[in-house]
Formats: structure tokens, sequence, C-alpha cells
């Protein structure tokens, strides 16, 4: 059966870049089938990229390979990676997008498969002579060990701003997207920190951009949030986020992706 190949990048659709690296794809797997995921990740927004990639994987089957390529390091030093987990193939520059899904519990391996002749390559564009090449052997059912050594999982990039962290009234925490309806989505996994949430009397918010604090409202869906009230709600993407109902999150906040917030907690 042939393997499935998911593209994410920060491309766009109006130059010929993810048609090309489809094009190599295709010459060298033809079987192989094409997702696409996204291609409107913010450019070089690693941490959007890695949380796409980490709310996604499991949507797809065993034995897929995923080509995310985010790279503002593009034409440097920095390692091409392979990871292997969820019996999933994860092909990325080793810049931290792969940061969620290693920061998640259970076995994995990664190899270095920088190509050796990557010189010979466009300084600009390893997304095609690089990326894709690899994706079409792994997808050809190349061994993966053929493909790189096995490497120190604790050598890989690990980005700051994924995970929250504690503060003395609750939680900082990092905006990794932000959808078209404006629901903010933060690095605040729904099976991690729901329930701690969710359990708190007094949520309050605090956004830099916003000197007053607003209180915060949990909520299980948009319709129970009243007019002009900003809520927060486990989202279909496993995360946490940031909500109005029928309005913009993100206007009424001024919030972007790699914003800060703080949650406050009342933990009594």
């Amino acid at each position: 059966m042939p393997r499935q190949i998911v593209l994410l990048t920060d491309f766009g659709h109006l130059d010929p870049y993810v048609g090309q690296m489809k094009g190599v794809l295709l010459s060298h797997a033809p079987e192989a089938r094409i997702v696409d995921l996204c291609h409107q990740v913010k450019p070089f927004n690693i941490l959007q990229a890695g949380f796409f990639l980490a709310a996604s994987h499991a949507h797809f089957p065993e034995g897929t390979v995923f080509v995310a390529v985010v790279d503002p390091g593009v034409g440097g030093d920095r390692r091409i990676v392979l990871l292997e987990k969820h019996h999933q193939f994860f092909l990325a520059p080793d810049n931290g997008l792969l940061t969620f899904l290693l920061q998640r519990g259970g076995p994995f391996l990664f190899r270095d498969v920088t190509p050796p002749w990557r010189r010979e390559a466009s300084a600009t564009f390893h997304g095609r002579d690089l990326f894709a090449p690899l994706a079409a052997r792994l997808a050809n059912d190349t061994p993966s060990w053929q493909l790189g050594e096995e490497g120190n999982p604790h050598s890989l990039i690990r980005l700051p701003g994924a995970e929250p962290s504690p503060t003395p009234e609750g939680l900082a925490s990092t905006v990794l997207h932000v959808d078209r309806f404006g629901n903010c989505l933060l690095n605040l996994e729904t099976e991690a920190w729901g329930t701690q949430v969710f359990k708190s009397k007094n949520l309050a918010l605090m956004v830099p951009a916003d000197l007053a604090t607003r209180s915060l409202h949990p909520v299980f869906t948009y319709e129970r949030l009243e007019p002009g009230h900003v809520g927060i709600i486990r989202g279909s993407q496993g995360f946490l986020e940031l909500a109005m109902n029928q309005q913009s999150a993100a206007t009424e906040l001024d919030l972007s992706p790699g914003d800060a917030v703080s949650i406050r907690l009342d933990r009594r």
C-alpha cells in the first residue's frame, strides 16, 4: 500500500515552491499519496509549525511521512533530522520544530539524515532539493537506517516558549496560533492543563497589550459565552484556546502567534 506524504510549510500558494516539491516527490515516488496539511504557516514561525504538526499527526495512519519545512536557517549548518515516533516519520530541520512531539511521552528515535551532497543543492530551497528526495525514499520503503545514523536525543534543538511556565499567580502562556475565527490557541495542552484551569473559581487573563485584567470564563462551547466576554475552551486541537462568541478574541485582545499572556488561577 503506498505511503502518505504530508506537507507542512510556510511557502504559501503565490509561488511555485509547493508545486516543485510535489513534482520531485512524484518523480521519485509516483505511487505516493501527497496530502497538504498547511502551507500558510506564518513565515519563519517555527513555533506555529510545531503546533500544527503536534495537533495533526494523530489523524493520519501509521507509516505516514511528514515533511515539515519551516526553515529560516536554510543553507546553513543546521541538520536535517528524521524523528520516528507513533509509528510515523517526521522530517524537519533541527531548529525546534519537533519540540511539541518530543516533549510528549512515548518512545522515539531520531537520525541525522543531512545528505552529504547538500552543498550541491540550492542553498535557498532544501525543501525541494533535500527534503523531498528523502521523503520519497521513505515512501518507497527505504529503511530509515540507510538514511542516517541514530543520534543523541538530547542534542535536538528545543524551542523556548513551547511549554507554559508557572508564575506566583498562575501560568505564563504563549499564543501558538490564531485561527480564521480569531480563536487564540495557547501552549496549554488540554490533557495536562484542562482540569486545573477549569477547576479554578476566579480565572483572570492578563495581556501585555491590554492594561486591564479581564475575567476569563471557562466554557465548553462557544455559544455559552455572552457577547463581549472572553472565554477559555477545550479546543478541537487538543489545546486550550481563548475565544469569543462570534467575535475575534485575537482582535479584541490584540494578540498574534508568539505573544505572551498570563492566566491567574485561584488555587484555593
